[in-house]
């Protein structure tokens, strides 16, 4: 597949599945790396933290409320899409064992670059302020920490395929 699949792939993905395969198959393709059985939930955190994964655990959280005003924002597909993209992709580095936020940013752009082109907007999301491409964030985002969590149920799917 050429960049311009890739792209094409990312942008029409329907969900969280679909863009956690392309992180995947771009990290493996890059770093030569690869993880199984990850768990994605959405949860109420507190809006400083766009998502993380706590070393040695085997889940990913990600901010529902930041999820939702980009949803809200965006009338783009393909732009909530690279957001997605740039969020697992970055959390999927620190599963593999990258702690420094330095390096995870790093890495993030140079294996983006290398998997969707260096003019993709998730490349750039991975190294600038979100802010920079969603500038009503701020005044949208009031943390509203309810405590709540919800585990998706098909993420990460091809490598635990027996999980219903």
């Amino acid at each position: 597949m050429t960049i311009y699949d890739h792209r094409r792939t990312l942008s029409s993905a329907a969900g969280f599945d679909d863009i956690f395969e392309l992180v995947k198959a771009a990290t493996e393709r890059s770093l030569k790396l690869h993880r199984a059985g990850l768990t994605l939930v959405l949860g109420d955190i507190p809006n400083s933290v766009g998502a993380y994964h706590e070393m040695g655990s085997n889940a990913i959280v990600m901010n529902r409320n930041i999820l939702r005003i980009i949803e809200k924002l965006s009338n783009s597909r393909s732009k909530r899409n690279a957001y997605v993209f740039m969020i697992l992709l970055h959390e999927y580095l620190h599963s593999l064992g990258y702690s420094s936020d330095r390096q995870v940013r790093e890495l993030g752009k140079q294996i983006t670059d290398a998997y969707l082109g260096r003019s993709h907007v998730a490349g750039e999301m991975a190294v600038r302020p979100l802010d920079q491409f969603f500038p009503e964030l701020g005044q949208l985002s009031g943390f509203r920490d309810k405590g709540e969590y919800q585990t998706i149920r098909r993420f990460d799917s091809s490598s635990t395929p027996y999980i219903a």
